[in-house]
């Protein structure tokens, strides 16, 4: 359990970097190419709630509450996932 607990930390540090790189990326670069690559890295983020409705999480429509509640979940999947994976992958080893 310690170990979910730090992989939620460390993905939800790891999305705040890189979604507000991402924002100002978009917004202040004129290079089409650096634009297009940001856009997919935010899509690459909001999996897997993406899959539901593409302006989730982050562009939900409602109350602020309602938009943390779906980043919180967002993240909350994605460290299951990973979890997941570094357990499969550590008892393969062994």
């Amino acid at each position: 359990m310690k170990l979910f607990f730090k992989l939620l930390f460390i993905v939800i540090i790891l999305e705040i970097v890189i979604g507000i790189s991402c924002t100002y990326i978009i917004q202040e670069s004129s290079s089409r190419f650096l634009v297009n690559l940001s856009n997919l890295i935010i899509i690459f983020l909001s999996f897997p709630i993406y899959l539901i409705d593409k302006t989730y999480p982050f562009y939900a429509v409602g109350s602020e509450g309602f938009g943390f509640m779906l980043v919180f979940i967002n993240v909350t999947l994605q460290t299951l996932a990973l979890y997941a994976f570094i357990r499969i992958v550590t008892k393969k080893k062994n």
